[in-house]
Order: structure tokens, then sequence, then C-alpha cells
């Protein structure tokens, strides 16, 4: 009888620890504002928990999200590490369905960071020419806003031998400066995807031609 009982439990325990990361953000994440404020970010985003070792795929065809049990690292677009709190966050801020403003922020809070370091380990982006035509520095400060304009999460951003360094912090002396709302860094990140999944001359020149435009709008570029 003990050992019945006993069996009963673990099986309940290990019911209840299989993949529960990803039941939890699948069970909330299919609503039509929550499919559309990821859309163009991501076509396949593979997560692992740092705790844990979970690992599992998201994949986002533009009409809903399926979350797929382990990850292809080949196969993914972007690999992104996240803890068992960050899952708790997330999960809190889009149980209602709808993302608003100040949760749009406390969303990309935690993927701010890790999604520009996983952004730019991509080859496609290590390449210094497409760096130059898009002007960009090679120390760069980055700042997320909260939507009450205070600085919220940042982080630096070095070009060295031909690969991006993102250092949470800020560190060195910038040759330009980001401060970020959340709409306007959902916005970058969903251009940049666009180009990377292009990839051609035409389509790095207009991407470098729209990014010259809107970094207008959120960075000051500092004299060294």
């Amino acid at each position: 009888m003990k050992n019945i009982i006993s069996i009963i439990i673990l099986s309940k325990f290990m019911w209840s620890q299989e993949m529960p990361s990803k039941k939890a953000l699948e069970g909330i994440f299919q609503t039509s504002a929550i499919v559309d404020y990821f859309d163009g970010m991501f076509t396949d985003l593979g997560v692992v928990i740092e705790e844990t070792g979970e690992q599992f795929t998201i994949h986002h065809n533009g009409k809903s999200m399926e979350f797929i049990k382990g990850l292809d690292k080949k196969g993914v677009d972007f690999i992104v590490p996240l803890r068992l709190q960050n899952i708790d966050n997330m999960v809190s801020h889009a149980k209602s369905g709808t993302i608003s403003n100040q949760e749009s922020w406390q969303i990309l809070s935690v993927l701010f960071t890790p999604l520009t370091k996983e952004t730019l380990k991509s080859p496609v982006l290590s390449v210094n020419w497409r760096r130059k035509i898009a002007g960009v520095e090679d120390l760069t400060h980055v700042i997320l806003l909260s939507p009450d304009g205070k600085e919220a999460s940042n982080h630096t951003l070095i070009y060295i031998k031909n690969q991006w360094l993102v250092l949470s912090g800020l560190h060195g002396n910038p040759g330009r400066t980001y401060r970020m709302n959340p709409n306007q860094a959902i916005l970058y990140q969903k251009k940049i995807f666009a180009a990377m999944q292009e990839d051609s001359l035409i389509g790095w020149f207009e991407f470098s031609s729209w990014y010259k435009k809107w970094r207008k709008s959120c960075s000051e570029k500092h004299k060294l």
C-alpha cells in the first residue's frame, strides 16, 4: 500500500514538473492581441529555463503561436535564456489577454537584453560592412524606458573583432546613447528581424535608411 501511495505521489510530482514554464506560457499566449504583439519579432524562438534546464520552442506563424517541447539550435531564430521568475512575471502581465503600455514595458524589460544579445549573435549582423552601411557606432548604450519615462533596463553594445558583445549595465564612453520606449524597441526588433530574414543587399540598404531616420527619435550621438 505504501508503495502504491509513493508511486501516486511521485507520478503527480513528475506531472506537475513536466514542462511547467511551457504550459504556463502556452495557456495565455493565444489571444489575438498577444499573438499580434509578438508578430514579426521572431518565427521560431527557443527558450531555455536556467534553473531547470527546461527547453521549448515557440513557433509564430502570424496567426497563432505553437509551443513545442525541446529546441533545435539550428532551427530557431534566437535562443533566449530565462529564469522562472521571468516566466511568472510574463504570465502575470499577459493574463488579461491584452497588452497595455505598462504590461508591454514589463514584458520587454524581461526580454530586452536577452533578445538583443541573441539577435546580435547572428552571423548576418557580425559583418562589418552591414554595420557601416547602417552607421552603427562600435560602442553604444541602450536604455529601455518605462511608461513614466524612467530608466528601466539598460545594456552596452560593443563591436570588436567582427562580433558584438552585449553587456548588462552601461560601460565605457559610447558613441551614441539610445533611450527607447516599448513601442520603439518593438518596432526596431521587428524591422531588424525582417532585414535578417530577407538578407539581401537591397534589404539592408532599406533597413539602413529606415534605421537612420528612426534613431533620430530615440538617440543622441556623442562627440568622443
